[in-house]
């Protein structure tokens, strides 16, 4: 979490003195593009399952993710937006699994929606929402991954230094509809069926920090 807290700090710090560090309106006006495409990093906090008719709870590890961000063009301040985020972390299982109570799981994020672009110069805040897929993939590898609905929504702000790069800071909450009452993480063998988690609850809420570079065209 202190990573966390650290980096959304630095991505505020950025966005408010990005407007008074770059260039004028009349710059910005000429980086109108068709498509950009911006490899990122960030670091990604929060996850918990809840047990069905107990007191376990199964939280997901703090811990780096990566990914990419596709934007097109739309009109004046809106683009469309595509996105994939891919986050290694650990389980703790609570010894539900045989060997070793803490397990990889990864968590990856497919999306689609749109962002807004406020006005500005060459530093431009925005504001993103999508909906779409996550997707839980624990080891060991013979316990089956779980696909579940997603959204997010961010802000953050893009600061471009010429017409074909620039910088993209942001923060972003994402929420998964869990079903309720539900086992998930199953294997079947041998005639009897095993779940490594019977959950609790409807949302599973994550946050990413993130930063990465705009290659636009």
């Amino acid at each position: 979490m202190a990573v966390l807290v650290r980096t959304i700090y630095w991505i505020v710090i950025a966005t408010c003195v990005a407007p008074l560090s770059f260039g004028s309106t009349a710059f910005a006006q000429g980086l109108t593009s068709k498509f950009e495409i911006t490899p990122f990093a960030a670091v990604r906090t929060g996850g918990q399952f809840e047990q069905i008719d107990g007191d376990l709870e199964f939280d997901l590890d703090e811990s780096s993710a990566y990914g990419i961000i596709l934007n097109g063009y739309v009109r004046d301040n809106t683009q469309w937006e595509f996105f994939y985020s891919k986050q290694d972390t650990i389980v703790d299982t609570q010894g539900l699994f045989v060997s070793d109570p803490l397990a990889d799981i990864g968590v990856e994020y497919i999306q689609l929606g749109g962002t807004y672009l406020f006005d500005g110069s060459t530093a431009r805040p925005f504001i993103a929402m999508t909906f779409g897929m996550s997707r839980f993939d624990p080891e060991p590898a013979e316990f089956a991954a779980e696909n579940f609905f997603s959204g997010t929504f961010g802000a953050g702000v893009q600061l471009l230094t010429n017409k074909r790069m620039g910088l993209r800071l942001e923060i972003r909450g994402m929420a998964t509809l869990v079903d309720d009452n539900n086992s998930i993480f199953c294997q079947s063998g041998n005639g009897a069926a095993l779940c490594l988690i019977e959950i609790d609850g409807t949302i599973l809420m994550q946050w990413e920090a993130r930063a990465g570079l705009i290659f636009r065209f």
